[in-house]
């Protein structure tokens, strides 16, 4: 959002000005529709355009066979582009009691294809860019086998393997790490704190008050709120709200490998 507001911004200033410097009569709500209209239009298209770069990225289909299928998807969202904004801008003006004839020609369309393109790429160079820092962030940079976590219960130190916590809980002044056999340790220190020891070890943040270890998970349901329950290791089934789901889909889908 912020990019398409950036650029309505960038293309309102330059139209403006090239009206002002070439000294003609101009009413600077024109091209401000122009921009507000075009840039509904984006965010609206924004998800199918994340979704066809999601859908066309490798290794899910190689770039061979990919790019003719983006050239035939950026001409399709160009033409639902030109088609929406003019469709918006006419609404506009009928309702401001403006006079108005919808410019829909094939020239138009044409004339805007090479922008419209551009823009499609460029969004779904963002998606991927921020698809990868997102893997990045939440791909182990080390091992859970053999990492332990040192727990201090007054005297005694209990040392629990990485490999064997499901999930973190906050308890209050501690947090409750579940493990398999069922077992509950509670540790004193801060969900906060905690994640950050264990994110580099595959632990992803899916509630305000709960880690999961996403190796640990076999599989999603999704719920209608944008809730999900995931089932773990072992049968037992924790709950990952809606906030965080974008980042579990990132994190599960580097699982798959194949």
């Amino acid at each position: 959002m912020a990019l398409i507001t950036i650029a309505a911004a960038g293309n309102l200033a330059a139209t403006l000005d090239r009206q002002a410097r070439a000294g003609l009569p101009f009413a600077p709500w024109i091209p401000l529709l122009d921009e507000v209209s075009s840039s509904l239009v984006w965010l609206a298209l924004a998800p199918v355009v994340v979704l066809v770069f999601r859908l066309l990225s490798p290794p899910r289909v190689r770039w061979i066979f990919a790019a003719p299928l983006h050239l035939v998807v950026a001409a399709l969202v160009s033409l639902a582009h030109y088609g929406l904004t003019r469709l918006l801008r006419a609404v506009a003006h009928v309702v401001s009691g403006q006079d108005f004839q919808l410019p829909v020609t094939w020239a138009g369309y044409v004339g805007d294809l090479y922008r419209d393109g551009l823009t499609y790429v460029l969004l779904g160079l963002v998606y991927c860019g921020a698809h990868a820092l997102l893997v990045a962030r939440n791909k182990p940079t080390e091992s859970a086998v053999g990492s332990v976590l040192e727990v201090r219960d007054g005297a005694q130190t209990v040392y629990v393997p990485v490999a064997d916590i499901l999930w973190v809980e906050a308890a209050g002044n501690y947090v409750e790490l579940h493990t398999v056999g069922d077992r509950a340790i509670l540790m004193r220190t801060t969900l906060a704190g905690i994640g950050e020891r264990l994110e580099s070890l595959g632990f992803l943040r899916i509630h305000r008050s709960r880690l999961v270890n996403t190796v640990s998970v076999t599989s999603i349901e999704s719920h209608a709120s944008g809730d999900a329950t995931l089932l773990l290791t072992g049968g037992k089934m924790v709950s990952a709200s809606r906030r965080y789901r974008p980042m579990l889909t990132m994190a599960m889908a580097s699982r798959v490998k194949i």
